[in-house]
């Protein structure tokens, strides 16, 4: 494993970026062979750089939410055709200039929701079962009859303003169901024939209405639509589209939905919602929110799992045409680290002085394997490879080398010998003794835990989901600070809780010994400061109980015991 192998190539603290990975993107533009970046930000702005200066700067109708390039014919010179995805529409460059605009299709509406709002216009139905009717429909989830955006709305407006909503909307469309556009989610590109560079592509769009489509080569029309039961996020793309292609779909459910050829093969349920995605030679790698990278077979086997120090910020593939290696993997961490793994093998950490939220890496300029990142202060990073980089990783085999060292056996004593044939004589009686005591361990280990289930004392969760909390004591004495970070491992959100601490009154004193607590989010880490001051340093060390309680159980959800430090005499 190498440190900071990158050679620093570019930085410009002040050039204000803010964006995502998704719309971070290298390509040459003018076919020219200078390769060129272009960034659409959240400021709904256009930016191109040509080497390490700006060169022009666009306005964009909404904030973007991906960009990409793509090849939409066989002509010489061959030129690249750039792709915004701004709301539901994909907006086509050449040459840097507007060249066509691609609108996604109005919603499909299900024949239940059309049979709502006809008996809503013509009276069978009131405002208020409509209401009910519209709400059940765009919550039954993922699997049921996909609602429309109309009826998705709903869900953010009051009672009131809703049935006003549902009442206009009946009489000015007349009965029939109000259509509206989705928007666009992601976009990725796929080659339609051929394995090339400048192979002709197309389009790959997921939308909010759970779609994704395949546009023709010069992006007009969708010859593909496929119906997900999940919204996607982040779109994985693999083969050739004419011959034989897949797909893996990150979706905001925590599910990666797998296609070959149009049809669905396989769900896989994840841990935590994902971040980002990247192929893989061994199939595709996703980034998840509980600081993990997952990687897994287009068949839905996972392959590896690998455990980061910090959460992840970004992820991008990385491939070099030069070495024969297969796609590595690049990752941004929230502790400024940047990371490569080659399978699940650590390669490089690169620490930087802020960290990056958005990366990228393929061609800049005439440099090949170039990585640029965005910095969360919005400083552009511009790094690259050096060609004699080793990208293999630690892939050492066999046993350990610890093995082949002998071991330092005592030669054998008449007490020894003695003991083996004692042994061997009462093996029957001995064995019996083992298990009657192994019988009674187990017995008195469950009687133990049912009384910790039933009194609610020890470490342990009573909450439906599953709950982990780490305490932290920091400080000399007699003033300590208390750090509980708690975090809801679970499935289910966790409403009206309190953390409570319990200790002995003679000994310390707390600020504040009790306190409501926001809502717990699956999968999110939260810290709470207490403060502790030992009133009688000279009665020694004492702990103090950490109960948390909600409203719904009389049994707390969590209990630990926190041991706290020997505190120093206070100075006069």
């Amino acid at each position: 494993m190498e440190r900071g192998f990158w050679l620093n190539a570019h930085y410009d603290p002040v050039a204000n970026l803010r964006t995502f990975s998704t719309c971070l993107h290298t390509c040459d533009l003018y076919g020219d062979g200078d390769w060129r970046l272009a960034v659409a930000g959240l400021d709904k702005k256009l930016k191109v750089w040509k080497g390490t200066q700006l060169a022009s700067e666009h306005a964009l109708l909404d904030i973007p939410c991906a960009i990409t390039s793509f090849y939409a014919d066989a002509q010489s010179p061959r030129i690249p055709a750039l792709a915004v995805a701004v709301g539901p529409n994909v907006f086509i460059y050449r040459n840097l200039r507007p060249y066509f605009k691609f609108t996604l299709p109005l919603d499909v509406v299900s024949e239940v929701e059309k049979t709502i709002w006809q008996q809503v216009y013509t009276g069978s139905l009131t405002v208020a079962q409509a209401r009910s009717s519209l709400l059940k429909l765009s919550r039954n989830g993922p699997g049921s009859v996909a609602p429309s955006t109309v009826a998705r709305e709903l869900e953010g407006l009051d009672e009131a303003s809703q049935e006003a909503e549902i009442e206009e909307l009946s009489h000015q469309f007349k009965g029939e169901p109000p259509l509206q556009q989705s928007v666009i989610t992601c976009m990725t590109t796929i080659k339609k024939a051929y394995d090339e560079e400048d192979a002709v592509s197309c389009l790959v769009i997921g939308t909010e209405s759970s779609q994704v489509l395949v546009l023709t080569p010069t992006a007009n029309q969708a010859t593909h639509i496929w119906q997900l039961n999940h919204v996607p996020a982040f779109i994985c793309v693999s083969g050739l589209l004419d011959v034989e292609h897949r797909l893996a779909i990150a979706s905001r459910h925590g599910k990666v939905i797998l296609m070959k050829n149009g049809a669905v093969t396989a769900t896989i349920p994840l841990d935590a919602l994902p971040l980002g995605i990247a192929r893989s030679h061994r199939g595709f790698v996703i980034g998840c929110t509980n600081s993990t990278v997952q990687c897994y077979s287009f068949k839905g086997r996972r392959t590896f799992c690998i455990n980061l120090p910090s959460p992840i910020l970004a992820m991008h593939g990385l491939e070099t045409p030069q070495q024969r290696i297969a796609k590595c993997l690049v990752v941004s961490l929230a502790n400024g680290e940047v990371r490569v793994y080659n399978d699940q093998h650590l390669v490089s950490i690169t620490p930087l002085e802020s960290p990056v939220n958005a990366l990228t890496f393929g061609k800049f300029g005439r440099e090949e394997n170039t990585l640029i990142g965005v910095t969360r202060t919005g400083g552009l990073d511009i790094k690259m490879l050096p060609r004699a980089a080793k990208l293999e990783g630690s892939r050492a085999t066999g046993p350990p080398p610890e093995q082949d060292i002998p071991l330092d056996i005592p030669k054998r004593t008449a007490v020894y010998v003695e003991q083996t044939e004692r042994e061997k004589a009462n093996a029957v009686d001995m064995h019996t003794t083992f298990q009657q005591e192994l019988v009674k361990l187990r017995l008195a280990t469950a009687k133990a835990y049912l009384q910790v289930l039933t009194d609610g004392q020890g470490a342990t969760s009573a909450s439906p989901g599953a709950l982990s909390l780490n305490a932290t004591v920091t400080g000399l004495g007699p003033a300590f600070k208390l750090t509980l970070e708690l975090c809801n491992s679970g499935s289910e959100s966790i409403l009206d809780a309190a953390l409570v601490l319990r200790y002995d009154q003679q000994i310390y004193t707390a600020q504040l010994d009790q306190m409501l607590l926001p809502v717990l989010l699956p999968s999110l880490k939260y810290c709470f400061d207490f403060r502790i001051r030992c009133v009688d340093p000279t009665a020694g060390v004492g702990n103090i109980k950490v109960l948390l309680h909600s409203s719904k159980s009389p049994i707390p959800l969590l209990v630990a015991v926190v041991k706290m430090p020997l505190s120093e005499m206070e100075e006069e």
